[in-house]
């Protein structure tokens, strides 16, 4: 993408494009910013502040890294091919409605497996399966127990995506609960194994919390 500017701000806009997580350099009068191989190349004048401009660019980019710790449509819609390499999801101004998908659960464990806890360390793993768990294990994890957090984090995501959906990266949290706050379905809804102590995915839960 190329971002066309007035010469005495280009360094002060690459220094911000930078700082917000984008590869930015000046080629010629241009400023050069790397979004991914999906975009090739966009003309943007600079029609406000630099800082509104960045924060557009986010959105539109560089998402909420957390809303995207989810597998990718490949996985939740069951389509063919192999799960890209970029972090969003393909389209991902796109969006999922609670109660209208049950992802395959054995394409979200390929995903898990091969992409959500690829390249984590030891102590990053035994984190998740504490958290996941509640226990206290500190040493390395065996063969059974990362298969077990390997199941059990597919089978929390695609719960989660049926109880309250995936909201589109231009959406803001609030604007998505408003939106869908009284479209999710009762508990237990989900179907085989879907007990609950305690209950969460009511319409008063907020959107991107953890659970």
């Amino acid at each position: 993408m190329k971002l066309m500017f007035a010469r005495s701000i280009q360094l002060k806009t690459v220094n911000k494009l930078k700082k917000a997580g984008f590869t930015a350099k000046l080629i010629g009068k241009k400023v050069k910013i790397d979004v991914g191989n999906k975009t090739k190349s966009i003309d943007m004048e600079n029609e406000g502040s630099i800082d509104s401009l960045v924060d557009r660019l986010k959105a539109m980019f560089r998402p909420e890294e957390d809303i995207y710790d989810e597998p990718p449509d490949t996985a939740i819609k069951d389509k063919s091919g192999q799960f890209p390499e970029e972090k969003l999801p393909e389209g991902y101004s796109s969006y999922i409605l609670p109660k209208t998908v049950k992802p395959n659960i054995a394409r979200i464990k390929q995903w898990v497996q091969e992409i959500k806890l690829q390249g984590k360390t030891n102590e990053d793993l035994l984190n998740e399966y504490n958290e996941l768990k509640g226990t206290n294990l500190s040493d390395t994890m065996n063969s059974s127990q990362k298969k077990d957090l390997i199941d059990s984090t597919a089978y929390k995501i695609s719960r989660k995506i049926w109880y309250v959906g995936r909201k589109p990266a231009d959406m803001t949290n609030s604007d998505w609960d408003d939106m869908t706050k009284n479209m999710r379905p009762a508990e237990g809804s989900y179907g085989d194994n879907d007990t609950w102590k305690n209950f969460p995915y009511t319409k008063d839960w907020q959107y991107g919390s953890s659970s």
